[in-house]
């Protein structure tokens, strides 16, 4: 019952970007991981079937990873995958647009 918790809070995970009007192609991508919940988290990046892992964010902690220019620059669609360290599942966020320069907040649910 505790796992199914875990999983459904983590599917409450939300992503949003910064809206600029002339990207920099040279522009820094971020992604801040608030991680909200107990467990520690392994944090991915799904680009065209290829899971990137960004690193791990201990719980009740935030973190900045960089976002690869590689996987920015290419179509700019992607995923994250959450991988709990303890725990069961691999959720993963909607796929969102991302420009270079964007910082793209995430948060994980208790």
């Amino acid at each position: 019952m505790r796992n199914a918790l875990v999983v459904l809070a983590l599917l409450s995970a939300g992503c949003g970007h910064a809206v600029r009007s002339a990207p920099d192609p040279q522009a820094e991508t971020t992604v801040r991981v608030e991680n909200r919940n107990f467990l520690d988290m392994n944090v991915y990046i799904v680009h065209q079937s290829q899971r990137i892992r960004l690193g791990m964010v201990t719980g009740l902690s935030t973190q900045v990873f960089t976002i690869p220019g590689y996987i920015v620059r290419g179509s700019g669609q992607l995923q994250f995958e959450l991988h709990p360290i303890g725990g069961r599942g691999n959720p993963r966020t909607e796929s969102i647009s991302v420009q270079p320069g964007d910082e793209v907040n995430l948060i994980i649910s208790p």
